[in-house]
C-alpha cells in the first residue's frame, strides 16, 4: 500500500455538500454558500503567482474566475429576477390565449 500524494490527499479533504432539508430557499442558499466556499478555498490555498497566471489557452485564472463570479452575482441576482418576471409575464399571456380557446374564460 502506497501513501497518497499531497494532491490526492488535498482532494480527499473536500467538504460534503450541504444538507438538503429545509425550505426551497434554504436549500438553494445552502448550495450557493457551499460552492462559494469551495471557490474561496481553491483560491486561498493556491500559491502565488499561480492564482494570477493563466493555466489554459483561454486565459482563465483563479482570480479572474472569482472576479467574474462576484460581478455576475451582483448583476446575475437582478438579471435572474428580471428574467423570471419577463418569462412569467410572457407565459401568462400565452395561458390567457389557451384558456380562452378552451372555454372562453378571460381575465385574471
Amino acid at each position: 500500500m502506497t501513501s497518497a500524494t499531497p494532491a490526492r490527499a488535498a482532494r480527499r479533504r473536500d467538504a460534503p455538500p450541504p444538507r438538503t432539508g429545509g425550505s426551497e430557499a434554504e436549500v438553494l442558499r445552502g448550495f450557493l454558500d457551499y460552492l462559494r466556499q469551495s471557490i474561496a478555498h481553491k483560491i486561498e490555498t493556491a500559491p502565488e503567482p499561480a492564482v494570477r497566471t493563466a493555466q489554459v489557452p483561454s486565459g482563465t485564472t483563479l482570480l479572474g474566475l472569482l472576479n467574474h463570479l462576484a460581478h455576475v452575482e451582483e448583476a446575475s441576482t437582478r438579471w435572474a429576477l428580471t428574467h423570471m418576471i419577463e418569462e412569467t409575464g410572457r407565459h401568462a399571456g400565452h395561458a390567457d390565449i389557451l384558456r380562452e380557446l378552451i372555454d372562453g374564460a378571460t381575465g385574471r
